[in-house]
């Protein structure tokens, strides 16, 4: 469903995404792990051009999306097509960013009555039925400063599948949650995989990754070290980094 060939991008010197080639397939779960710094949400906002690259290409379904790479360099798409492109993509990030004055039901409902003009009605028979499915069927009346940040995430989850997205994208989603708050994401995120949703998940939830991943992607240093089935990738890494950074979040 989505690739990426030779994807780079770059703060002035730094380069944070080197050469990135990467294949996601439709109900497929890939789990990107790698220590603070490697490129890891910097790739993923590109997957969604919160980013720009610099150059480089997105296909998604075979069709090059956002931008066309010319003489070497990126050219954006118009904001139409982008904006449309950027509708079939979720996106759960570390941060909830629920509108306060909004009701959990309202946040749901937003983006496909403001964003794709759906009628309200329909919208929220959607956003009922997406708040239960996340468990969070009792809480629809709430505003976001009455619920946990688990719950928080939940709702968060719910609005971004209310786009009806093709794929979903997750930016270490449990990494501002408490630990106990932790559980009760992975959960809705177990679920999405087993229905058969595709999804890129940047997490440093190791057991998840091990137990949900059709593929998991160590990154380091921008590059792809290592990528391969769970089973492959945590119980026989075949490269010194890969192993180094496995052993010290063993330790942890």
């Amino acid at each position: 469903m989505i690739e990426l060939k030779s994807l780079n991008k770059a703060y002035g010197d730094h380069e944070v995404l080197r050469g990135i080639n990467l294949t996601i397939e439709t109900g497929k779960v890939v789990v990107i792990i790698g220590p603070s710094g490697s490129g890891k949400s910097t790739l993923l906002r590109c997957i969604n051009y919160l980013e720009q690259p610099d150059s480089g290409t997105i296909l998604l379904d075979g069709q090059r999306i956002f931008f066309e790479s010319t003489s070497g360099k990126a050219k954006a798409h118009s904001p139409k097509k982008i904006a449309a492109v950027r509708a079939r993509l979720g996106m759960v990030f570390q941060e909830f960013n629920l509108f306060p004055h909004m009701s959990v039901l309202q946040n749901v409902m937003e983006g496909p009555v403001t964003v794709k003009g759906c009628r309200k009605k329909e919208v929220e028979a959607l956003a009922h039925e997406l708040l239960a499915k996340v468990g969070l069927a009792q809480r629809a009346d709430y505003f976001p400063d009455e619920i946990s940040g688990g719950q928080k995430q939940r709702v968060a989850i719910a609005r971004a599948l209310a786009m009806q997205p093709d794929a979903m994208l997750f930016d270490e989603p449990t990494s501002a949650l408490d630990p106990e708050l932790v559980g009760e994401v992975l959960n809705v995120m177990r679920d999405l995989a087993k229905q058969g949703m595709t999804m890129i998940v940047v997490t440093h939830e190791m057991a998840f990754a091990r137990e949900v991943a059709d593929e998991v992607v160590f990154m380091d240093g921008g590059k792809i070290i290592e990528q391969g089935p769970p089973a492959q990738l945590f119980d026989n890494p075949q490269n010194e980094r890969t192993v180094r950074f496995l052993q010290r979040t063993a330790n942890r």
